[in-house]
Parts: C-alpha cells; sequence; structure tokens
C-alpha cells in the first residue's frame, strides 16, 4: 500500500479518519464515496489534482481487495472457511 499521509487537516488527535475508517470496516465505503466526490467535481472542467486524488484512492481500494484475496484464500487453504 502507498505510504500516503494526509494532510494535518485531516488528522484527529494522533489518528488519521483514513486509519478510523479501515479499523470500523467502512474503508471502501469512504473511498468509493471520495472517488465520485472527486469525479463529480471535474465533471465539467479538467482538474489534475482531482483526478490524482481519484487514482491514489483507487490504488488503496486495490490494494485493500488484494490483501482481503491473499487473507481468503489463506482461510480457504487452511480449512477455515466452511
Amino acid at each position: 500500500m502507498n505510504n500516503f499521509t494526509g494532510s494535518d487537516h485531516y488528522k484527529t488527535g494522533s489518528v488519521e479518519p483514513i486509519d478510523l475508517y479501515k479499523s470500523g470496516g467502512m474503508f471502501q465505503d469512504y473511498a468509493l464515496t471520495s472517488i465520485i466526490k472527486y469525479a463529480f467535481r471535474n465533471r465539467k472542467e479538467l482538474n489534475r489534482t482531482d483526478y490524482d486524488k481519484v487514482i491514489l484512492d483507487m490504488t488503496k481500494i486495490k490494494d485493500l481487495a488484494d490483501k482481503l484475496i491473499i487473507f481468503f484464500n489463506k482461510e480457504i487453504n487452511s480449512g477455515n472457511v466452511g
């Protein structure tokens, strides 16, 4: 996964909201709504910064999906999933 650290305005105390979303099982919903937000913002004019944010969020979703696939494959192979 990228070692992206959000801007200071995204931090709440010592915890970044993205870490809270991950631990609460809400990361995919957060990332998808973030992608929609940046894409919608650009529906009339090209804004390179927002497209970079969309790509970053999609990369985060892909990285999480890769980790979940590895995890579930291990579970299946160990017989822990019925």
